[in-house]
């Protein structure tokens, strides 16, 4: 593995967790969006009345059940599928670690130590970094879980507005 590549495996875990906050971000102005209508709809004096506001009603105490719901069940789903890749990646590292311990130990010269010593450091880096990554891999459960929300806040943004 070369510097850019490295980099680049290094710098993934950071750039999920700044995309998870810009979509924080996103999630917060869309929900400001609605809740200025709906306050805005109060203060303005309208009651449940109408239909139309009876079944506004309804979408919002819909919504307040089935999104966390679907939140909860897409976090679920991205928490298996990132931890089997967790587990099936830091086995293989861990047990190229072994393999180059044990290739290590077998050395018959100074020069095919150190070749063999550069691969047992290159291995033990592998599996550093696998726990690294572990980071990104909780940012993109956390992006998975907020997908829904995000989409009915921007939803009720868009037919509110």
């Amino acid at each position: 593995m070369n510097r850019e590549e490295l980099r680049d495996q290094l710098m993934a875990p950071v750039l999920q967790w700044t995309a998870l906050g810009r979509q924080s971000s996103e999630l917060m102005t869309g929900s400001l969006a609605v809740i200025h209508q709906r306050s805005n709809r109060l203060l303005r004096g309208a009651t449940l009345r109408e239909a139309h506001d009876w079944a506004e009603m309804g979408a919002m105490t819909h919504e307040k059940v089935t999104v966390p719901l679907e939140s909860a069940v897409a976090m679920a789903t991205a928490l298996q599928n990132e931890a089997q890749q967790f587990v099936t990646q830091t086995t293989e590292a861990s047990l190229a670690v072994a393999g180059s311990a044990m290739a290590l130990f077998g050395s018959r010269s100074a020069d095919e130590f150190g070749t063999r010593q550069m691969a047992l450091g290159q291995a033990l880096a592998n599996v550093a970094l696998c726990w690294y990554q572990l980071y990104g891999r909780a940012a993109t459960v956390a992006e998975q879980g907020m997908r829904p929300i995000l989409r009915q806040v921007k939803d009720n943004a868009q037919r509110l507005s």
